[in-house]
């Protein structure tokens, strides 16, 4: 008998350093794969802009710099070539006033968007794999040195529940505090969200303070540069927590990294 309490001692020793020298419990998969990419419309176009989202597959994926065109064809090169089915949400597509339509900066973005100077759609936008509401579009006020700013907000639907993602393209030359501000107090709503975006500060900037008061970032340290000016675009988390660090492939489709991060509850 006490040869067999041995012997059964011994395989329960042996099935547990078996159990321990095993493969490690695989990670639950993300509730959420998160993307922002301002994708430099103009200089890169759809073609170009597919197989990097196609290899990185993001449930959502926040565009800058993008011509509503331009989004629309990039969700039918990822649906007809990469078996992905994406819908796109457009903003912001407020049109120019004449003064501004002629502004050199906006007067330029025609021709990039095969569009007249008052008519053009162009600005940000959002293309998800998930069910969305629909888009809420907020402009901030024109400024007459600028392309149209602003920012577009969905509601998507995850195996765990609802999340607002917010996509954002903040100015530049002083205007950054006031935009991020309304922003942030827009999103200070209850319930999960995502802010993304290329916000244009770099990650020490006081700007940023209103975001970080309620929300935490996948890039706290600020260690990810995603342009040639260090970091200046953004995941910021309400409700949910990054499972692992973010990545930002190298590209040459656009002059930043995309900046792509796991979430979950």
């Amino acid at each position: 008998m006490r040869q067999w309490r041995r012997a059964l001692g011994g395989l329960a020793v042996v099935l547990a350093l078996a159990t321990a020298c095993g493969d490690p419990t695989p990670p639950p998969p993300p509730d959420l794969r998160v993307m922002t990419w301002n994708v430099q419309t103009g200089a890169h176009d759809p073609d170009e802009w597919a197989p990097v989202v196609a290899d990185l597959r993001p449930d959502v994926l926040g565009l800058q710099e993008v011509c509503t065109r331009d989004a629309e064809e990039l969700a039918d090169l990822l649906r007809r070539d990469h078996g992905l089915d994406y819908q796109v949400a457009r903003g912001p597509i407020r049109p120019p006033t004449s003064g501004e339509a002629y502004a050199p900066v906006n007067a330029a973005l025609g021709p990039a968007c095969d569009t007249g100077p008052t008519d053009v759609l162009y600005g940000v936008a959002v293309l998800t794999r998930l069910p969305m509401s629909p888009p809420r579009v907020v402009t901030f006020p024109p400024d007459r040195r600028d392309e149209q700013r602003g920012y577009l907000a969905i509601d998507v639907t995850t195996s765990s529940g609802p999340v607002t993602v917010y996509n954002a393209h903040i100015g530049l030359d002083g205007v950054q505090a006031d935009q991020l501000r309304r922003l942030a107090d827009r999103a200070a709503r209850p319930g999960p969200a995502v802010v993304l975006g290329d916000l244009n500060v770099g990650p020490t900037r006081p700007e940023l303070a209103p975001l970080r008061q309620g929300f935490t970032e996948v890039d706290p340290a600020g260690q990810y540069a995603t342009s040639a000016h260090g970091k200046i675009d953004y995941i910021f988390l309400r409700g949910l927590v990054p499972l692992g660090p973010p990545q930002i492939p190298e590209v040459t489709a656009s002059d930043h990294r995309p900046l792509v991060a796991d979430l979950g509850r």
